[in-house]
């Protein structure tokens, strides 16, 4: 029996007892949750709704982004992930779960969305917008998209996942060549399907407004998410004795790199955008920004450049503090709840133009989606060994920085 394989052994109990009470807790706050959002749904529908679409879209890019770093790990061979992907893994591997949580939003979309309102709540000049996009803007095509943005999504995540599990039996590099390959394959579909359900799910909710780098604005912002998810998750993990046998500080400090990479890379697209329209100043591009830089709404925007860009940027920049699992898990507290915010910048000026107005939907709405997301997350996380223990990399990812964390 090889060392790797004692670990996980020894592991499993405590392992598996702490999954038990995460996933109790987990499901507890999904129902209270969910509970909460029906009822804000009899007495407040486009509050409900709108809560609801931002705690969506949030929690979904963070799983979209834990996805691409699965394919983007295997894409470019960066053996040092392998110690971490079993726990990307679980992460994306939530998106069926997702799925199912999708439907309320379409019940939803005569509240949130102008182009699936009734005419008499839409002015004539938004009318004539609509009326031009109406061969993409209407509800059928709109399920039928998401349908597919799904399937492409669960599909790559999926599989990647049931062939690094059949890996820990089979051993070998022949699944790790499926991987690849799929990773390689895949990745123009995850973008694409990504970039169209940012334009459907949120940049619709303006009609009359459009921007081509939206996609890859959220696209940033769900993998600066996910990579602060997985540090944070791994610190648990280790201060539970899941993963301490594999990571170390090491493996902290290069995903720590690469936040502080996408970091950079968010607020460079974010200000691309900004000054691109700025400068055009043409009236239908530039009163998005104006609505969201103007009162309360700019408030939200200056927050964001502060706890999105500055503050991450500059705690990154010290060596000692991306090899500190505790300072990577407190910077990715800080970026998941910034992730947060920015798709409730993006989102919730069109309900409330005048300022940000913090209602109680959206705590309850969270709650939901965290909830039931996280509960599958920790039971699937659970059912195999927390590393990929049959990888021919594994040894070499745990030896990642020239120091195995066995010593």
């Amino acid at each position: 029996m090889t060392a790797h394989s004692v670990a996980y052994d020894a592991t499993v109990p405590e392992r598996a007892t702490l999954g038990r009470n995460y996933v109790r807790g987990a499901i507890a706050l999904g129902m209270i949750g969910l509970a909460f959002v029906l009822l804000g749904i009899v007495t407040d529908p486009q509050q409900a709704y709108m809560s609801y679409l931002v705690a969506y879209m949030a929690v979904l890019g963070t799983v979209l982004g834990a996805l691409m770093l699965v394919v983007m790990s295997y894409v470019v061979g960066a053996r040092w992930y392998v110690v971490l992907r079993r726990l990307t893994e679980a992460i994306a591997g939530t998106l069926p779960i997702l799925a199912l949580l999708f439907i309320p939003i379409l019940f939803g979309l005569r509240h949130v969305y102008p182009w699936a309102m009734p005419e008499p709540e839409v002015t004539r000049e938004l009318q004539a917008e609509i009326a031009k996009k109406a061969a993409y803007l209407n509800a059928p095509f709109f399920v039928i998209r998401a349908i597919a943005y799904f399937v492409v999504w669960s599909v790559i995540a999926l599989l990647l996942r049931g062939w690094s599990v059949r890996q820990d039996h089979e051993g070998g590099v022949r699944l790790t060549l499926w991987q690849r390959r799929l990773s390689a394959g895949g990745i123009p579909f995850l973008a694409v399907a990504l970039t169209f359900a940012s334009f459907d799910w949120l940049m619709s909710l303006t009609p009359a407004w459009w921007s081509t780098v939206y996609g890859v604005y959220y696209f940033a912002g769900a993998i600066v998410a996910g990579i602060s998810l997985v540090a944070l998750l791994a610190m648990m993990a280790v201060r539970a004795s899941v993963l301490a046998d594999y990571v170390g500080d090491e493996h902290f400090g290069a995903l720590g790199k690469l936040l502080l990479t996408f970091v950079i890379f968010w607020a460079y697209i974010a200000f691309a955008q900004l000054l691109i329209i700025w400068i055009g100043d043409i009236p239908a591009e530039a009163t998005w920004y104006i609505k969201r830089l103007r009162g309360g709404w700019g408030q939200v925007g200056l927050a964001l450049l502060i706890f999105h860009f500055a503050v991450p940027f500059m705690l990154l920049l010290p060596r000692a503090l991306k090899r500190s699992p505790r300072a990577m898990a407190a910077i990715g507290i800080m970026l998941l709840i910034m992730h947060y915010f920015d798709v409730y910048w993006l989102a919730m000026p069109e309900l409330h133009p005048e300022g940000m107005t913090v209602h109680w939907l959206d705590f309850a709405s969270l709650a939901a989606v965290i909830g039931c997301t996280a509960a599958y997350g920790v039971w699937l996380f659970q059912r195999s060994a927390p590393v990929p223990v049959g990888d021919p990399y594994l040894g070499e990812s745990v030896r990642y920085g020239g120091e195995s964390v066995h010593e």
